[in-house]
């Protein structure tokens, strides 16, 4: 299927689907990122942001329409000031490509955003944001039970890369954060960086035979996890949603990017620890991997992060000066 097609789905699925405030909705993610005319990956959804007046919904996750796997959350209607200071607004909106604006103020944000979202200010203001994030990794409860506090620090831990790409004004991806980032400092010839950063979540020697190993085990786990449907990652651990988590997470293995693909196969574990906290012995295998299996360690890890936090700085300022080449959508 084309992304123009999917994106038409989407479009078909919120006009059926209006709640108290709507004030429209946008595509972000990849398929926000790609022409319309490309193919729309096999592993990919389209995510639909949904904006509101008033209280917001609760996310609903990835659910499937005519045969596109759409990816839906609501966020609040805000000022252009506030979108263009969001890592999680500013890019998706920026692209305009808008699925409903009843009253026209999705169409005057866009050209706002759009028009100011490479200003220097911005891209800082947006990358301070995902700083204050790392930087909060100081505070790490080591405390939590294993799941809570393995999702505590592994998206911090996970942010320098979407810096990067925030920096060289690229679609900042979540599972392929890695992946993307890496082909902008290969771009950029800032190849040590991206070892750095691969270093600092302690994958940067795993091998693609032991990756592999614990991807098939996270699949073992997602297989036959209890699936709740009122559970905090409902939408994200159905089997509508393997074929990104799981299937997603091999093509990057088989494609050579073995170690990009960590970060995505520790977030999945971890939620599906949520339902099958009798499989932990799994994750724990990956964290010793990671040098992160104790308290102690994933301590350590988190104020590595954080150390490097002067070092990140330096190389946002250095892609904001040099643009790159970005990756593919």
């Amino acid at each position: 299927m084309k992304v123009g097609e999917a994106r038409a789905v989407a479009a078909r699925w919120v006009a059926a689907h209006r709640v108290a405030g709507f004030a429209g909705a946008y595509v972000s993610g990849s398929a926000a990122w790609s022409p319309a005319g490309a193919e729309l990956a096999a592993t990919s959804d389209v995510d639909i942001v949904i904006l509101v007046t008033g209280e917001v919904p609760d996310k609903i996750g990835k659910l499937r329409h005519q045969g596109v796997l759409l990816d839906v959350a609501y966020a609040p209607l805000e000022p252009a000031e506030n979108v263009l200071a969001s890592p999680a607004l500013a890019a998706g909106l920026s692209r305009g490509v808008i699925l409903a604006d009843p009253h026209g103020s999705l169409a005057a944000l866009h050209a706002t955003v759009a028009g100011r979202f490479a200003h220097p200010r911005w891209v800082r203001a947006r990358c301070a944001a995902l700083e204050d994030r790392i930087a909060a990794l100081d505070r790490l409860d080591t405390t939590r039970p294993l799941a809570e506090r393995v999702l505590s620090w592994v998206f911090p831990a996970s942010l320098p890369a979407v810096v990067v790409l925030t920096a060289a004004g690229a679609n900042p991806t979540v599972r392929r954060r890695y992946a993307a980032a890496r082909e902008v400092l290969i771009g950029c010839g800032e190849a040590g960086f991206h070892e750095e950063l691969l270093g600092l979540l302690g994958c940067a020697d795993l091998s693609a035979a032991r990756v592999t190993t614990h991807l098939d085990r996270l699949a073992d786990v997602y297989d036959h996890v209890s699936r709740d449907p009122a559970g905090p990652y409902a939408g994200d651990l159905t089997p509508q949603a393997r074929r990104i988590s799981i299937d997603g997470t091999r093509d990057l293995v088989e494609h050579g990017l073995h170690r990009e693909a960590v970060w995505w196969i520790v977030v999945t574990l971890a939620r599906c620890l949520t339902s099958a906290p009798h499989r932990a012995g799994v994750l724990g295998e990956l964290l010793d991997d990671l040098g992160a299996g104790t308290p102690a360690a994933m301590r350590h890890r988190a104020r590595a992060a954080v150390a490097a936090l002067p070092r990140l700085r330096l190389m946002r300022e250095a892609l904001m000066r040099r643009p790159c080449p970005g990756p593919a959508p």
